[in-house]
């Protein structure tokens, strides 16, 4: 069952082997595009911006759990004051109870607003990154209809095992760079004078 089989698919490969020598294969380092797409590295920046305001509400809060704790402390060493009168317990007790409700209000507010502003900001990125990845795509795409390419390859795609999906290709035409000079023709100028990604 087996070697008739063979036959016939190899048979088949023989006779279409004229018509795929005449299509016209390109290679294009998706990575390397993602990578250096002046949107990627503004994202990147803006991820930056936010993760380092969140960190500083982290901070804020954070301080004024401390506070409370360095307060809530003293009432305690306050209380074992034995000279201290009972009216003057039942006052700093009652102080203390107030803070700590504060402080455990504190402490799940702290919690609520890390799990909403990391939530936010990661939904925030995957919007970003999927309007990258379409805009490289939508690139290439253009490129290679321009340039006439029947079949454009990920070099940068890897297997599970890290090999890459694409192992060998006669006469390849890589046209990562030319894609990204056109991904890249609208970038903002830096303070430098300089446009932002490689082109």
């Amino acid at each position: 069952m087996i070697k008739p089989f063979l036959v016939s698919f190899f048979t088949m490969g023989l006779h279409l082997s004229p018509v795929f020598a005449e299509l016209k294969v390109a290679m294009v380092d998706m990575t390397h595009l993602l990578n250096n797409y002046h949107k990627s590295k503004a994202a990147e920046q803006e991820e930056k911006v936010n993760r380092e305001a969140i960190g500083k509400g982290r901070d804020k809060r954070e301080a004024e759990i401390k506070a409370l704790l360095e307060e809530l402390k003293k009432h305690q060493t306050d209380l074992r004051d034995p000279q201290l009168s009972d009216t003057k317990k039942r006052e700093i007790l009652e102080t203390a109870q107030l803070k700590n409700g504060n402080l455990k209000n504190l402490q799940v507010e702290l919690q609520e607003f890390l799990d909403r502003s990391s939530r936010a900001l990661n939904e925030k990125m995957v919007g970003l990154m999927n309007d990258i990845r379409s805009d490289v795509v939508n690139v290439v795409n253009q490129y290679a209809e321009g340039a006439e390419v029947d079949y454009v390859f990920d070099e940068s795609g890897l297997t599970s095992t890290q090999v890459p999906f694409i192992v060998y290709v006669r006469n390849r035409v890589d046209i990562t760079a030319d894609v990204l000079k056109l991904l890249n023709k609208d970038a903002p100028k830096d303070p430098k004078g300089e446009e932002n990604g490689d082109n």
